[in-house]
């Protein structure tokens, strides 16, 4: 079963279990209250709870779009008139390696220098999106001192952010006032254009230091046409 298949699948049958029986699977996790109609069709959707990490909201988004399209059989009140009426939904979004929030508690290390890995050149050329999941082990002196890729949808891109995240520079993790070794996770995607990376390489699994784009450079500007030059008669003496 492909991935998106199986995550739709996940979240429809989480959305069955709205009384929470199921125990939680590690990932992130977003609860979306739906308003239905009398008809049972969803008229609001709104987040009430979520985990989700990214700035853009990109797994609220996600779940808001899966919330509308869901449908339930309508209700009636007392007398057998159909009424509105709210449920909640719950979604997980499975990360594989994701150690849950506990995870990211340790001490943190401080980001100072982080050069962006080079698009691959075959791949940017094509318009291909994907990504790759690091593990940095960042030593007491700030610097990666071990790197390893935990999956990639390419192996370009697995080598281009390998290469990256080697050269990124830390503030060390404090613990007791004292610079401690520490292991996150990063994810790099690599987008094009509009185009974007799916969300599982957008979104690290925890312990995580975020997410991280590569965006394809534009295309060299092809050299403006000389200006056609009109010759000048010259006149014969």
């Amino acid at each position: 079963m492909n991935t998106p298949l199986r995550f739709l699948l996940t979240s429809l049958f989480a959305f069955a279990l709205l009384a929470g029986a199921a125990q939680a699977a590690t990932g992130y996790k977003v609860m979306v209250e739906i308003t239905f109609d009398e008809q049972g069709i969803p008229e609001e959707a709104k987040i009430v709870e979520s985990d989700d990490p990214t700035g853009v909201q990109l797994l609220n988004q996600i779940a808001i779009r899966l919330a509308e399209d869901i449908k339930q059989a309508p209700r009636t009140d007392k007398d057998g008139k159909p009424v509105k009426f709210k449920a909640r939904a719950p979604f997980n979004f499975p990360v594989e390696g994701d150690e849950g929030p506990a995870a990211n508690e340790a001490p943190k290390p401080a980001l100072r220098a982080a050069p962006l890995p080079v698009y691959p050149a075959n791949l940017a050329a094509a318009g291909e999106v994907g990504g790759a999941i690091i593990e940095l082990v960042i030593g007491a002196d700030g610097k990666v001192t071990r790197a390893a890729v935990m999956r990639s949808s390419h192996p370009e891109f697995a080598n281009a952010a390998f290469a990256a995240v080697q050269q990124w520079q830390f503030a060390p993790a404090q613990k007791d006032g004292v610079a401690v070794e520490s292991r996150w996770r990063v994810a790099i995607n690599f987008s094009v254009d509009n185009k974007e990376a799916d969300w599982m390489w957008r979104i690290a699994p925890r312990p995580s230091l975020g997410s991280f784009t590569a965006v394809r450079p534009p295309a060299a500007a092809a050299p403006a046409p000389a200006a056609a030059v009109e010759a000048t008669p010259v006149e014969k003496k």
